[in-house]
């Protein structure tokens, strides 16, 4: 099918198939991060922020005195928000990929459903564009 796929996890990729006869599919690719185009509903919705800043920590994608001040903050919310606007925002694209794998381990129904959300997305601008 594709044999120069390029999609990673540090940008928005969605194979749509058009249905037609002779099988056209279409690869939809955003060059904005994942982490970034749900920044907000990352907040919003991540609720088990403890194992993920451990293994953050553990992978020194944030340093200690980092992961010490998110620990503090009253809601999961504000943790990833200081998360995402501090320590990730400085590691760029290598730590926002890492976060990114250890978002899939520890909420993996949310990612499956940011992605689905993606996936409705990118065939609704399909149709309207056809």
């Amino acid at each position: 099918m594709f044999t120069n796929n390029r999609c990673y996890s540090n940008s928005s990729c969605i194979f749509v198939s058009l249905g037609t006869p002779t099988n056209i599919y279409l690869l939809l690719y955003s060059d904005e991060h994942f982490v970034d185009k749900h920044q907000s509903d990352l907040i919003k919705r991540v609720s088990n922020i403890q194992p993920i800043l451990d293994e953050l920590l553990r992978q020194n994608v944030i340093q200690q005195e980092s992961y010490d001040k998110i620990k503090t903050l009253p809601t999961a919310g504000e943790k990833i928000r200081e998360l995402i606007s501090g320590p990730l925002k400085s590691s760029g694209v290598q730590g926002k990929d890492i976060f990114y794998e250890i978002l899939i381990e520890n909420e993996p129904r949310l990612i499956q459903d940011l992605k689905r959300m993606d996936a409705e997305v990118s065939k609704s601008w399909l149709h309207k564009s056809l």
